[in-house]
């Protein structure tokens, strides 16, 4: 999605504002199957800072109910970003949880800036394939290099905050999720670092955390630039995921993100999980 700075160089700020997408795309936790009687409600939010300033915030909503999942995730630049360019994402998924994956049915991603705004729709059909729906319309479609066989079975951007395990001890890690944002397709390759403990001094959560090495490994629509080249290492993302409901579900409490800009660190701010009978 183009990025339009207000009184700067596009070609300067379409970098960070990617990096920060990237960011929300990449709040990954991980869920096990919901039960079929229980409703999980999941709110988050988090302050985004780079290179040591504050860049911006994401306030991400998530319902599980049995097997279906419903998302919404709103990020938006703020402090010294916002002096620059004043952009707002607003990001929408619902579908389900089979066979410890995610399977998305439809994604909305609409954004804002000064001097310009775009809608985007994907809409799975029983094949997995997304169909797309821009206003206003891509003149080239996907977008360059972006094929048919690259869009299979794919995921949207915001269905990674749901990384279905396939049982108790199973790793919310050690895995690779293939998606797919309407112009972009890459790959995030999960790898696990081991549990260690985090503090409320660092965030809104205190307690144990999985931490996640995670590289970004492009596919097509991407140019082969220093950020994505910097984004394939994986010591260049790391992750920290909570446990909620005995492990079934992992959410992110702390993200460290390091770009040509100087590092991106993103801490949840406020964190509240709550589960309710349906039956």
């Amino acid at each position: 999605m183009p990025l339009v700075a207000k009184n700067a160089p596009k070609r300067q700020t379409t970098p960070i504002l990617g990096a920060c997408a990237l960011i929300l795309s990449l709040t990954a936790g991980a869920s096990g199957q919901a039960q079929a009687e229980t409703r999980t409600n999941i709110g988050v939010d988090y302050q985004i800072a780079l290179g040591g300033f504050d860049f911006g915030q994401a306030d991400v909503i998530a319902t599980l109910d049995g097997e279906t999942y419903e998302m919404e995730a709103r990020i938006t630049t703020a402090g010294i970003a916002e002096k620059f360019f004043e952009t707002r994402f607003a990001l929408e998924s619902a579908g389900s949880l089979a066979d410890g994956r995610v399977r998305p049915s439809r994604f909305l991603s609409t954004y804002e800036d000064d001097d310009s705004s775009r809608r985007v729709e994907l809409n799975y059909g029983a094949s997995g394939t997304p169909v797309m729906t821009a206003e206003p319309a891509y003149e080239d479609g996907f977008g360059p290099n972006v094929g048919a066989n690259d869009i299979l079975m794919t995921q949207d951007p915001i269905s990674a905050l749901l990384l279905p395990t396939k049982g108790n001890g199973t790793s919310p890690c050690e895995r690779s999720l293939p998606l797919f944002d309407g112009r972009r397709r890459y790959d995030l390759k999960l790898r696990e670092e081991g549990m260690s403990e985090i503090s409320s001094a660092e965030a809104a959560y205190s307690g144990p955390v999985m931490r996640c090495s995670v590289s970004m490994i492009p596919v097509a629509g991407y140019e082969r630039k220093t950020l994505i080249k910097l984004l394939e290492r994986e010591d260049t993302i790391q992750i920290w995921l909570a446990p909620v409901n005995d492990g079934e579900i992992w959410v992110p409490v702390r993200m460290t993100l390091r770009t040509p800009f100087g590092g991106a660190i993103m801490r949840a701010s406020r964190f509240d999980v709550s589960s309710v009978a349906t039956n």
